[in-house]
């Protein structure tokens, strides 16, 4: 079985801007991509989102190997249906890469905002 080498993510805003509730994008590196949305170096509409102080969550991603199911899934132009806050329904478990590196983040011994053993 071959790994995949790219993402699609879902990021869900805590409230709307102007007609946008979702981003979906695409990468190849998920963890460096969020991180540089929330540095407002990433695409214009969360750049914008983030100066509106409107607050974001990565709630879904999907292991691919091309763009394709990124476009795909845009074309449906529902990002509400795909995204497990707005639609509580959704079969089966949700698929969250960026919520597990963050976790395996949070927890690990290279945490920089955790206090040092000896401190």
């Amino acid at each position: 079985m071959t790994r995949k080498k790219a993402h699609v993510y879902l990021i869900h805003f805590e409230q709307r801007y102007h007609h946008a509730g979702h981003y979906l994008g695409y990468t190849k590196h998920l963890w460096f991509r969020i991180i540089t949305h929330q540095a407002n170096m990433g695409a214009r509409l969360l750049r914008a989102v983030n100066h509106a102080g409107i607050r974001w969550v990565v709630v879904r991603t999907w292991a691919v190997d091309s763009q394709n199911l990124e476009r795909k899934l845009k074309n449906l132009k529902n990002s509400p249906r795909l995204c497990p806050i707005c639609n509580p329904d959704l079969e089966g478990p949700v698929q969250n890469e960026y919520a597990r590196m963050k976790w395996e983040l949070d927890h690990s011994v290279y945490n920089p905002d955790l206090p040092l053993p000896w401190s």
